[in-house]
């Protein structure tokens, strides 16, 4: 980072100062540095006149402050002005005063930066080199010295904190690199610095455990127990707690790399510590080209400072107005603003409450992706809406976080997704006014019309060129216009005049208004017959190949698409699509808003459906929405297959012809696909519901359900079946109904509604016995098993669980057979009958060693070791439970390791072993605490009374 050689560096972060040529610049009153300073914090943002005296005096503003606001802004700009020119310029607009830094660089946007890019870096190296860089650009420790202003006593500590959360990262980002001796010395000054600070204290112990000093691990984590309690009368975190029993028990998996950002299923064991929460990211990108919108602008970082006050307030913003007026633009970028507002992150999610083609988002499919961002494991994730949303409040109580809800349908739908502590902010677009979230939550409402002509100017000008606009302001006037002056038609329009730039404005302004006459309006001044006519004159400017595709992409059952989802619209290879999706989103047609996914405007979806309308044939529509239905449902099958070999098989028929079908190498990309075509997958099956596609509605929830219930989206599951089980009622699909109503009665006994878990497995037997498919019944039997166990009936569940041995055996279906061994065993177990239990968990290990279903075999050697606990033979319930927790973090599998793992200490306990037996409670206990799983409460009392004894 270096400054131009004409210009000076802005420096917050240690003494403010301005420097030019490596000299301090000199200020006449101390009162200009401390308002610059005050506008550096704010740079690039219109500051009300109102926030800067309050700033500057707080509540002991004298009566002439507006005056002094405008002497020292006056100062201040002679004092900006260099030997070639304004080093910054502090603008006088409407709503206040804005500084730019126009010849020069500011440390504190330099050190932002550098510690996003440090975020998003894809190796630890990479991000050590960011940081370094960004901790290199502080001066001291003391930002904002010199500063006596009122403003200083918030601003300071939340430098402060900025800097502390990017040594965290530093130091994580060195563990990463196993430059774990090197830090000591580092971290050993930042706990002596901040010894409250306990990311510090656990990374300093990480850092020694892993350099060899056990001892000196263990005496940093007493030091800091005794600092907290006598100096602060705090207690030791949690995850302190947990970390010093870990180095006792020679954990090995502290010694493992170090990856604080990674959330990723079955992982969280390979993280000795992290941050009680994860720092989401999730806005979108940036508009590029953004012009206008300064009231709209000032009024939000308004709204933001108060949720920056003290004591801090939630704020909540709506921001609306009408379909393609620039609504999320306006959102996106000012929230990409005023991200270092909020250090603790940023959510997003497109709740979709307009879309032509996709539902509205569902509030508990909106908080599920929130509490996944979060960092919570699908098995700490409760079941009822209510309780989602409760957890989810609890978990960003407090914290400085950014909720962005975009395009909404209803108050209804955004109110549970509210945080309900202090100090956010959230944000909602929407076309509706929301008024029972301004009337009842206090939502400040801000609406957004049409850009005026002089912001309409300025956006054809950020894209074409200032020149360019200035040789013909009256065409650009009438381009404005002929684009009802929405940011959506003037982007396509610009997107052209870009391509072409000899084309005169003038010529652009004529072809649009000729093509606007072609469209007939009855209304002469209705905007919407202009934004049409936009659309029309870019669709006329495709090539025939990229045209017909986005017709068909109006046709897309979802928010978005893949390449190979455009490709089976279009029944072409994927690398012949390609090309044509770069042409649209040159256009401006389409947009990507991530690598390799496109969505459309929800206008320019309407229109594109339009279009296929009246320019494909039905067949031809019927046929690529079939193409596509067949990618999303072989794909998601192989997926399924991928995360669980041994699921229950489905009888496809083949991929319609044209259609791409998706491979996965291993079951990490297989996940990554479900998780990023989720909700797309949930509207492509109402979809094929809605057209009466029974056979790709109820085998695409069968895909689905694998994922479904591995990641506990539940309610997901159920909605699934019933959407299935409908589609395959109204077309007499006697298999499809089947298998929803046995998927059903999974995915409600997973809820622990029982009473319907049942009345849909007595369905589902009836039906596959109809059907004579004996698998199907089979399968069915090991559901009810199930259900009946959950319910306490143990005797019950074993007879089921032996009807499906016996079904199983007799259509010769091995991996079915090798799960109801293992059912019966462990049901035997349960009811006191050891020797018996014994013999069904033998058969059910080896079953599932010759299959090679390594679920399977962690399960049944679990069973088979909690008979042999039962017999008494302590020795050898053992080392089948040691055998089975080798398995089980082979698949990584957190959860189930902690069921062994508890069963172990239940063994080593019974045996007189306590202190193997609270080894391995506390090892159980502390991924569970990870887990963040309601049964760590057990298990801590069960130590606790080992403790007492």
């Amino acid at each position: 980072m270096i400054a131009d050689s004409d210009g000076g560096d802005f420096r917050l972060l240690g003494p403010v100062e301005v420097v030019v040529d490596g000299e301090p610049l000199r200020f006449a009153r101390r009162q200009q540095l401390d308002l610059l300073a005050f506008l550096m914090l704010r740079a690039g943002r219109v500051v009300a006149t109102g926030e800067i005296i309050e700033a500057m005096w707080g509540g002991a503003a004298p009566r002439t402050a507006n005056v002094q606001v405008q002497n020292m802004v006056s100062a201040l700009r002679a004092a900006l002005h260099g030997r070639s020119g304004p080093l910054a310029t502090v603008d006088r607009q409407a709503a206040g005063y804005a500084l730019h830094i126009t010849a020069g660089r500011l440390d504190l946007a330099a050190f932002t930066r550098l510690v996003g890019q440090a975020r998003e870096a894809r190796t630890p190296a990479a991000a050590v080199g960011l940081l370094r860089a960004a901790l290199g650009l502080w001066r001291g420790t003391l930002p904002l010295a010199g500063v006596r202003a009122t403003f200083v006593t918030a601003a300071r500590p939340y430098l402060i904190e900025q800097r502390d959360r990017a040594l965290e990262q530093l130091f994580d980002a060195e563990l990463g690199c196993g430059n774990h001796a090197a830090i000591v010395p580092e971290l050993t000054d930042a706990v002596a610095a901040d010894p409250v600070r306990q990311r510090f204290v656990a990374q300093l112990m990480i850092a020694l455990h892993r350099s060899g000093r056990v001892t000196d691990a263990l005496g940093v984590y007493r030091n800091a127990r005794h600092t907290l309690s006598d100096e602060y009368g705090l207690d030791v975190g949690r995850e302190l707690q947990v970390l010093e029993r870990r180095i006792l028990l020679g954990d090995h998996t502290l010694d493992l790399p170090l990856e604080p950002d990674r959330a990723v299923a079955g992982q969280a064991v390979a993280q000795p510590v992290r941050a009680a929460l994860p720092v989401p990211a999730q806005l979108p990108l940036d508009v590029r080209g953004f012009a206008g919108r300064g009231t709209q602008l000032a009024h939000l970082d308004a709204l933001a400072d108060g949720a920056a006050a003290t004591p801090p307030e939630t704020v909540v913003a709506v921001l609306m107005g009408t379909a393609g007026v620039g609504k999320t633009a306006l959102a996106v970028h000012w929230a990409q603003q005023a991200a270092a507002r909020f250090p603790d992150g940023q959510l997003y999610v497109n709740l979709r409450g307009f879309h032509p083609a996709a539902r509205p988002v569902e509030p508990g499919e909106a908080l599920r992706g929130f509490l996944d961002a979060l960092g919570i494991a699908p098995e700490r994730v409760p079941a009822g809406l209510d309780a989602q949303a409760a957890l989810y409040r609890s978990l960003v109580a407090g914290r400085r976080i950014l909720v962005l809800l975009d395009n909404a349908v209803d108050a209804d739908q955004v109110r549970p997704l509210l945080p309900g502590g202090r100090g956010g902010m959230v944000l909602i677009t929407s076309r509706d006014q929301l008024i029972g979230l301004v009337a009842l939550e206090g939502a400040h409402p801000v609406t957004l019309g049409v850009l005026s002509g002089v912001e309409a100017r300025e956006l054809l000008a950020g894209r074409l060129g200032g020149a360019r606009v200035a040789a013909d302001v009256q065409a650009a006037d009438e381009i404005a216009v002929r684009c009802a002056r929405l940011p959506l038609a003037l982007a396509m329009v610009a997107a052209r005049a870009a391509v072409h730039p000899a084309l005169p404005l003038r010529a652009l302004s004529a072809e649009l208004s000729a093509v606007r006459e072609r469209l007939r309006p009855q209304d002469p001044d209705d905007f919407t017959t202009d934004v049409q006519a936009a659309f029309s004159w870019s669709c006329r400017r495709l090539t025939p190949s990229a045209a017909r595709l986005f017709r068909l992409l109006g046709l897309h059952p979802g928010a978005d698409a893949g390449v190979s989802a455009a490709a089976s619209l279009a029944g072409a290879p994927a690398d012949a699509v390609r090309p044509l999706l770069t042409e649209l989103a040159r256009a401006h047609l389409i947009t990507e808003h991530l690598p390799g996914r496109f969505s459309l405007h929800d206008l320019l979806r309407g229109y594109a459906a339009k279009l296929a309308q009246l320019n494909e044939t039905e067949p031809d529509r019927r046929a690529a929405l079939r193409r596509v239905l067949s990618h999303y449902l072989h794909s998601a099958y192989a997926a399924a297959l991928r995360i669980y070999p041994h699921r229950y098989r489905l009888d496809l028929a083949p991929a319609d012809p044209g259609a791409a079908v998706t491979r996965f190498g291993d079951v990490n990309e297989a996940s990554a696909w479900f998780t990023s075509e989720h909700a797309v997958l949930l509207t492509a099956l109402n979809t094929a519901a809605d057209e009466n596609l029974a056979t790709y509605a109820w085998q695409l929830a069968s895909a689905l359900s694998t994922y479904l219930d591995r990641y506990g989206h539940w309610h997901d599951w159920v909605a699934t079946g019933r959407t299935a089980l409908a589609a395959a009622e109204r077309c007499a699909d006697r298999a499809g109904q089947a298998h929803a109503h046995g998927s059903l009665g999974l995915a409600y006994n997973r809820l622990k509604r029982y009473g319907e878990a049942h009345a849909h497995l007595r369905r589902a037997d009836r039906a596959f016995g109809e059907l004579d498919d004996l698998v199907g019944q089979a399968y069915t039997n090991l559901r009810m098993s199930l259900v009946h166990e959950g319910q306490g009936d143990r005797h019950a569940a074993l007879l089921d669980a032996r009807h499906a041995l016996d079904r199983f055996q007799s259509a010769g279906h091995h991996i079915g057979r090798g799960q109801a061994l293992n059912s019966v065993g462990w049901l035997h177990a349960q009811l006191g009958q050891h020797g018996d239990a014994v013999k069904y968990c033998e058969q059910a290990v080896e079953v599932h060693r010759e299959l090679g279903d390594r679920e399977g075999l962690a399960n049944a050697l679990d069973s088979l070791g909690y008979a042999h606990h039962g017999r008494g033979d302590h020795r050898q319930a053992t080392v089948h439970y040691q055998e089975a927790l080798v398995v089980l973090r082979q698949l990584a599998d957190p959860y189930y390791e902690t069921i062994t793992l508890t069963h172990l200490g239940d063994t080593h306990h019974a045996a007189g072993d306590r202190r193997p037996a609270a080894d391995a409670w506390q090892l159980s206990l502390a991924m569970l605490d990870e887990l963040g799983h309601p049964d760590a409460g057990e298990l801590r009392d069960r130590l606790a009374r080992l403790d007492e004894a």
